[in-house]
């Protein structure tokens, strides 16, 4: 079983990278920095809801990941990550 927790979550490690160069590349930078500049997107643009979205969503996986390490007993060196 907690091989198929690491896989699954290695596998979410990987999309939310993907959901984050997406967003790289969508959304303007305030000055040259890692800031989204969501006021420079077009005014038709929704991405600065779908980021929201993903954000509210991101930050309650990241919530869950400890209470799921312990339980499974993974550590950091088991999984694939970026944050």
């Amino acid at each position: 079983m907690k091989d198929n927790i690491i896989k699954d979550l290695n596998a979410l490690f990987e999309t939310r990278a993907r959901f984050y160069d997406f967003f790289d590349e969508k959304i303007p930078k305030i000055n040259k920095t890692s800031v989204f500049d969501f006021d420079k997107l077009d005014e038709n643009s929704n991405l600065k809801q779908i980021y929201g979205l993903f954000y509210r969503y991101d930050y309650a996986l990241r919530k869950l990941l400890p209470s799921l390490y312990k339980a499974y007993e993974i550590k950091d060196e088991d999984l694939s990550k970026d944050f």
